[in-house]
């Protein structure tokens, strides 16, 4: 009897056992859905910019130990060289801007973007007090990080827009990361920059006007994009859906939970402190975690600053660096 009553009960615990190991949240355990075919990836990113911030969250909670991968960061000093190391073999998944994807395509390269979700237009540009708005400019020393960069195209393109000649009305100077450029106008060296989280807060710490936003260009735009190799794709399905999963998870904890948000960036990123929070805020509700690519008009506004920066002829079609499997599948997959 006593045996009987064990085994009865025993038969109506183990599925509880198992429910609760499959949908427990409070820890970083949950099961894994897929068996990855390649459970070790290098993921390659251009910079340790404060945007990637649900990768950082993922690895420390440690989602993608959960989901059955190993995975190390690999930081480089910018987009081309992470892309090469792609190409070349170091690196198996890149998350970077997509025109640095572009450029590797238009090169011939068998790449393709996977997945998107990074749409925000963080880019705002910045002053000096006697300068009140963008057209008030014509005559300044424009700021931006390369010559030919994403920073570059889109002030070119801003400009424009807004009826100045970049050749001929100002004058764009290269000068590096975002902190130099502030140093560079502290300095009187620069008339207006380009900047994203958080020199612009610190720029408006420091009592010089916001001119022009990325956002009065276009509601979203493709900053970060998740790409690989053509036959990386083919080989490897349950790769990338596990981790893509983990990354979910670590977009919806940036979300939920603002302490561990804040911890990961002052750990990977060494974000000061007082800027923290307003760095978080400005940019986490333009991540979309169904990998959504930005809209029509977002992405018009980015093949148009290629085409007037010459970069393309004309916009291209989707099919041309987009694989949308995994978009298309999102809800079969996720977690």
């Amino acid at each position: 009897m006593i045996r009987r009553l064990f085994r009865s009960g025993l038969r109506a615990v183990l599925p509880a056992l198992a429910v609760g190991t499959l949908v427990w949240g409070g820890g970083s355990a949950q099961a894994a859905k897929f068996t990855p075919e390649k459970p070790s990836i290098k993921l390659g990113l251009p910079v340790a910019a404060v945007t990637f911030l649900p990768i950082y969250v993922a690895k420390e909670q440690k989602y993608f130990e959960d989901e059955g991968l190993k995975v190390d960061l690999l930081i480089f000093r910018g987009g081309t060289a992470m892309v090469k190391a792609l190409i070349g073999g170091s690196v198996d998944i890149g998350l970077t801007a997509f025109a640095g994807v572009s450029v590797g395509i238009k090169a011939g390269q068998p790449l393709k973007v996977f997945y998107g979700g990074y749409n925000m237009p963080v880019f705002e540009w910045w002053a000096i007090p006697r300068i009140k708005s963008i057209k008030d400019s014509r005559g300044a020393r424009y700021g931006v990080s390369t010559i030919g960069s994403s920073t570059d195209f889109l002030t070119r393109y801003a400009l424009t827009s807004n009826g100045i000649n970049p050749r001929t009305e100002v004058k764009i100077i290269q000068g590096g990361a975002s902190g130099a450029r502030l140093a560079a106008m502290d300095a009187g060296q620069l008339d207006v920059n380009i900047f994203s989280s958080p020199q612009k807060f610190m720029s408006a710490d420091k009592g010089y006007n916001r001119i022009l936003r990325q956002r009065d260009l276009a509601d979203d735009y493709p900053f970060h994009t998740f790409f690989t190799l053509e036959s990386y794709i083919a080989a490897n399905p349950n790769t990338l859906k596990a981790f893509l999963r983990a990354q979910i998870r670590g977009i919806r904890k940036a979300k939920s939970d603002p302490a561990a948000a804040r911890a990961a960036l002052e750990k990977w990123v060494k974000v000061n402190p007082k800027y923290t929070k307003r760095t978080i805020d400005d940019f986490i509700d333009d991540i979309h975690e169904d990998g959504r690519m930005p809209s029509a008009k977002g992405m018009k506004v980015f093949f148009d600053q290629g085409i007037m920066s010459g970069a393309y002829k004309e916009q291209w079609p989707e099919s041309k660096y987009l694989y949308r499997g995994l978009l298309d599948s999102y809800q079969s997959w996720k977690p």
